[in-house]
């Protein structure tokens, strides 16, 4: 059996992630420099080794000789996971991470088992269970404390030495080059999700100070002069892309039913984030996106708290992962875990409303064009514009991924519509809105899913539609620019 000691394996597998676990950097860095000139080739060395000595010294921190193997193990798994993911455009920032760690504790598999496919599976074979089978082939050579102490002091600082002269020599070239495009970092595996995990674990686990809770609204009352309580339904969409709205000048016909009705349509929403633990609580904050984060709208009251509050009977029904914190202090249910289709979540919904006595807000919370699996989200009688994508998307063709979501596109025409027609019919002091949650990049660029810091998400992950049908039909179409920061103020209206 071969032997190395423990200075040489963490060599190894540093060069190994660097390389092979990081083609996204190295290919997105290689179209914005010439490598192959002397300020590139230059930039290449300085990067590496700066590279190297972080990823190192990281490892070199954690390494145990008694758990070597199973820790490197696992920053192998973690690595290739992120590099195939990476590829997709995904990018594993602190809201990515309370998003992963969020399906955990809500052991939210089914969400999970729709990311698995083949090409994961091949890529995890390649770059994570044969580096993994060669660490464990190998023996760790068995050293006294003092010799492999000095081993790994002199490797260690030989490392460093040599590292920060080459970073030096080409200081001139890193700096202009890292500060010109400072959206590599995100890119950089796996040392930006390591930084990523600690602001995480320092917001969520040491935070500052904890101020009391914020109540706001305290004082707010609903007018008592009306003679007919209303209703109102608030349907948050998921992953849908205003541009694939035929309402807002699609090409293909994904709202066949809405655009038969007398409505407002919204056509130019930015929405606050790219992800749904992001979006979704700020879109019933009043805290504006600007000073929006998900600690502080954690920390006071939202729209959905003062209107329950000033006697409005507010219903959060989800089959969606979770409300994300948002309906934490109203009624709320989740039937995500029974795997139906959302139109389910208007079942018994007119025998829910007609029990109440008061006004009524009911929120859905749609599973809406989830990803990257679009054809579950529809029944097979949706599935009009053909071929569709059957797995995930960077197994099929562009014609296919895009056809299966514009399905998805077609199913929310028909959810909404459908909830029209239960509220017009039935209820004549009514309305029903309509909001999206983030995007989503359906291969633009290479880029898949969502969830791209919103510095630099493209338009397709935060450009969202959004739609309002009133018990008066009022109708129009508005192409002013707005946002999520309207939703709260506009529910408060609608209810004054």
């Amino acid at each position: 059996m071969i032997q190395i000691s423990v200075n040489r394996l963490l060599l190894l597998v540093c060069g190994f992630i660097i390389f092979f676990d990081n083609f996204v950097f190295w290919g997105k860095s290689f179209q914005r420099i010439d490598y192959f000139g002397i300020p590139g080739f230059g930039f290449f060395l300085s990067f590496f080794a700066l590279f190297f000595v972080l990823l190192y010294l990281i490892l070199l921190l954690f390494s145990n000789k008694y758990m070597l193997k199973i820790f490197l193990s696992i920053v192998l798994l973690t690595s290739a996971i992120i590099s195939y993911f990476s590829e997709l455009g995904v990018v594993f920032d602190q809201f990515m991470l309370t998003n992963i760690i969020d399906n955990i504790k809500e052991q939210n598999t089914r969400e999970a088992l729709e990311l698995l496919s083949i090409s994961l599976i091949i890529h995890i074979g390649i770059f994570a269970f044969i580096p993994i089978l060669l660490l464990w082939l190998v023996k760790i050579k068995r050293q006294t404390f003092f010799i492999e102490s000095r081993n790994r002091i002199l490797t260690t600082i030989g490392v460093i030495v040599v590292c920060t002269i080459v970073i030096w020599s080409n200081m001139k070239y890193l700096t202009y080059f890292s500060r010109e495009n400072l959206d590599l970092k995100y890119f950089i595996n796996p040392l930006f999700v390591i930084d990523s995990g600690v602001k995480y674990t320092k917001k969520n686990y040491f935070p500052n100070k904890k101020e009391k809770f914020k109540v706001i609204g305290d004082d707010a009352v609903i007018s008592d002069i009306k003679k007919q309580k209303t209703v109102g339904i608030f349907i948050v969409g998921e992953t849908a892309r205003a541009d694939r709205f035929s309402l807002n000048g699609y090409k293909k016909l994904t709202n066949p039913r809405l655009e038969k009705q007398k409505m407002m349509n919204f056509s130019n929403v930015s929405s606050c984030g790219t992800s749904t633990a992001y979006s979704v609580p700020c879109m019933f904050s009043l805290l504006g996106k600007d000073d929006y984060s998900p600690q502080k709208a954690d920390n006071q009251s939202n729209v959905l708290d003062i209107l329950h509050k000033a006697g409005v009977k507010v219903f959060w029904l989800d089959n969606n992962s979770t409300c994300k914190g948002a309906c934490a202090r109203v009624e709320n249910k989740n039937i995500f875990s029974q795997g139906k289709f959302d139109i389910s979540m208007l079942d018994n919904l007119k025998s829910y409303i007609d029990n109440q006595k008061s006004d009524v807000l009911v929120v859905l919370h749609s599973l809406g064009s989830h990803g990257p699996k679009y054809y579950k989200r529809y029944p097979q009688a949706f599935e009009i514009f053909t071929p569709v994508c059957n797995s995930t998307p960077e197994e099929c063709t562009n014609i296919e991924v895009n056809n299966a979501y514009d399905n998805s596109i077609l199913y929310t025409d028909y959810l909404i519509d459908s909830t029209i027609k239960l509220v017009k019919k039935n209820y004549p002091n009514s309305f029903v809105f309509y909001a999206s949650d983030h995007g989503e990049s359906l291969g633009e660029k290479g880029v898949y899913l969502h969830s791209l810091p919103y510095i630099i998400a493209p338009k397709e992950q935060t450009h969202v539609p959004m739609l309002a049908w009133f018990s008066d039909e009022r109708s129009g179409s508005i192409s002013q620019p707005l946002s999520h920061d309207n939703i709260s103020h506009s529910l408060l209206g609608l209810f004054k």
